[in-house]
């Protein structure tokens, strides 16, 4: 039995069936990707861009590829939950709108412009650019669902046990084993936590670290026995800021790093890292030149990301990242052997985030 569900996977593989969704980061898709069954945790300090980076590494990158010809061709389904227990569903898609609008026309209407935060409001052709984008919200609907506001690990649970439920059939082997059978072989269900820090707490679970506890447990069972792929974002603690660290150069984030509890870097498959070097006025560990990647207003154009922890493959690879802060994109850097003055440049310009 075990050697018969071992050869259909091999099977499924040759057959393409065990393929998985770019990222939109090539390097970084070579060492992980997206794929049935993978437990993601992304770690990063506030304002590290943790939370724009899983949006385009595991929502929008995946979505417009899924939309495209090739996505269409491939057979693949996408099905994306997304637990927002820090911002709201507005805020999120306005986030996205304002990404998409950029990618379209190289314009950039940030959230607070959209939404009318400020006193400069839309033009009448940033409106026009904003009306244009209903098709695309719309076709998200059918892939992407998002809750917004905390809960706690139980109804989450729940809510993707009847998710579970209704794409599919849960067979009784005998009384000690059950399968779950998708109506669709070919989906990928990711489950994005957003983030885990904010779970409610009941009374069977009082403290976060209970709660947490609860949660990555739950995300391990659906990992397991639905096939789901968690993406959990998490804080890291404040002992990455400890004055001793900084003094030696060593805030490079760590597996200890994560706050709160240890189950979800034991629990994840793929542990990746947001670190914003500039912060702490230390050197980029992968070696790229910080001061010429923000601007002359201070604005900041980098974030790296390593590859902490990989059940599957290599690790303790670091990954240099543009980063537009404005409408929440990363493009990965050329390697640092490759990088040229007019990189830097087209970097700070914002151009470099519109090449293909």
């Amino acid at each position: 039995m075990i050697f018969q569900d071992l050869e259909k996977a091999v099977q499924d593989g040759i057959e393409g069936r065990n393929s998985g969704i770019p990222m939109g980061f090539d390097r970084l898709n070579r060492y992980i990707g997206i794929r049935k069954s993978i437990y993601t945790l992304v770690g990063g300090l506030t304002g590290s861009g943790k939370t724009s980076f899983i949006d385009d590494a595991y929502v929008l990158n995946p979505f417009d590829w899924y939309i495209s010809r090739e996505g269409q061709a491939s057979g693949i389904k996408l099905k994306i939950i997304y637990r927002s227990m820090e911002r709201s569903k507005t805020y999120k898609m306005a986030k996205w709108v304002s990404r998409k609008i950029f990618l379209d026309n190289g314009i950039i209407i940030p959230v607070s412009k959209l939404l009318g935060w400020q006193k400069e409001k839309m033009t009448h052709d940033e409106h026009d650019l904003f009306l244009l984008q209903r098709d695309y919200v719309g076709s998200m609907s059918d892939i992407i669902t998002i809750i917004d506001g905390p809960d706690n690990p139980v109804g989450i649970a729940k809510h993707l046990k009847e998710h579970a439920e209704s794409n599919g059939v849960i067979h009784e082997i005998d009384k000690y084993n059950k399968v779950y059978q998708p109506n669709e072989e070919n989906t990928i269900t990711l489950v994005v936590i957003d983030h885990i820090g904010l779970l409610k707490r009941t009374k069977d679970y009082p403290s976060k670290k209970d709660s947490i506890d609860k949660m990555s447990d739950e995300l391990r069972y659906a990992r397991d026995f639905y096939g789901y792929s968690p993406v959990v974002v998490s804080q890291f603690n404040r002992d990455i800021a400890n004055p001793i660290r900084i003094k030696n150069g060593d805030v490079e984030p760590q597996l200890e790093d994560f706050a709160d509890s240890a189950s979800t870097q034991n629990d994840a498959d793929v542990v990746l890292a947001l670190f914003d070097p500039m912060r702490y006025k230390v050197a980029d560990p992968s070696g790229y030149n910080l001061d010429k990647l923000k601007d002359e207003f201070g604005a900041k154009y980098y974030r790296s990301v390593r590859l902490i922890k990989n059940s599957y493959g290599e690790d303790d690879v670091r990954i240099g990242l543009g980063f537009l802060g404005q409408i929440g994109m990363f493009k990965e850097l050329p390697r640092l052997k490759n990088m040229t003055e007019s990189d830097y440049s087209a970097i700070i310009n914002k151009t470099y985030f519109l090449e293909p």
